[in-house]
């Protein structure tokens, strides 16, 4: 099943032609198959130009992985980042209702690693991964979907069991193929002497290409199996035959689509009661409670992180 109104024809402009690898291509289908092969062969190559994983939340991952970390460790890995130090304070005095933080040591340990991790990683995506020279929009929408993912994933974890210590980074990240794109097209672009392509053209290649490139990301930046699969298949779901990692991902992007987080969109109606059922969330009013608490936690975290909260139909 997709999420996606995949386009399986385009038209663009006239008279116009890109060079792709060596060959030219009118903007048409073929450019867009072109496109797909050329990113396609850069991944099996490993060639393929993907975001840095941003240092401290590199750092930060590993020492999560350690049971038996020092928090002497942790604050010297967010001490080298001053910006996020002072959020890393600044979120941690929000949660001590009304005691005073004094401190990295303090912070860290009133967050716990985890919640430090994925504070981490939200802040370090949002600055480093997602901004671009252009195509803004599709990349704003993506982001907010991301954020929106994370959070939904987290309070859907917690009420059914599953992915528990990996929840809110694999919705953070299960989108993480869009902007990798958008980069790279941003460079064939800068190689046709700045001629855009238009936003149809790569929402056309996103909605094709999003899924593995975003495995792909992640699995170069050694994330967990989890976060690598949900990005690899966030759009397809077999309701008989799917792991943990996916029921929570596809719950998730229902909920924010459901909140109208993000851009996306389906062929069909559809409800919520499906997927929370096969969650083995049966009961309505506890349903609704996760959803209105999804809602409230989304709008808290964008307006946080100084982004955009999205508008509720």
């Amino acid at each position: 099943m997709s999420f996606l109104k995949r386009k399986n024809f385009y038209k663009g402009r006239e008279n116009v032609v890109y060079n792709i690898d060596g060959a030219s291509f009118g903007m048409d289908d073929r450019l867009v198959e072109a496109i797909r092969d050329s990113i396609r062969a850069k991944a099996e190559q490993r060639s393929l130009v993907i975001p840095r994983l941003p240092r401290v939340a590199g750092r930060i991952l590993q020492l999560s992985q350690d049971p038996d970390v020092q928090v002497n460790k942790v604050t010297e890995a967010v001490m080298s980042d001053p910006v996020l130090a002072a959020r890393v304070l600044s979120i941690a005095n929000s949660a001590a209702n009304g005691a005073n933080v004094k401190g990295l040591d303090a912070a860290i340990l009133r967050l716990g690693l985890r919640k430090l991790r994925d504070l981490v990683f939200a802040e370090s995506v949002q600055a480093k991964v997602f901004p671009a020279r252009g195509y803004r929009n599709l990349l704003e929408q993506s982001l907010q979907l991301s954020l929106g993912a994370a959070v939904a994933c987290e309070a859907i974890s917690k009420i059914s069991g599953l992915e528990r210590d990996s929840a809110f980074l694999v919705g953070l990240l299960h989108d993480i193929g869009k902007p990798t794109l958008v980069h790279t097209i941003l460079e064939y672009e800068r190689k046709n002497d700045g001629q855009s392509m238009g936003e149809e053209l790569v929402e056309l290649v996103l909605s094709q290409l999003h899924e593995e490139i975003g495995a792909y990301v992640l699995e170069q930046w050694g994330m967990p199996p989890d976060a690598v699969e949900a990005a690899r298949a966030h759009h397809r779901y077999n309701e008989s035959n799917e792991a943990p990692v996916h029921r929570t991902i596809y719950a998730a992007n229902l909920v924010c689509q459901h909140l109208g987080v993000g851009d996306i969109q389906r062929d069909v109606p559809f409800n919520l009661e499906p997927a929370f059922l096969d969650l083995k969330l049966s009961d309505r009013e506890q349903v609704d409670q996760v959803v209105s608490a999804i809602s409230r936690d989304v709008d808290n975290l964008m307006a946080g992180m100084k982004g955009n909260a999205p508008n509720r139909a």
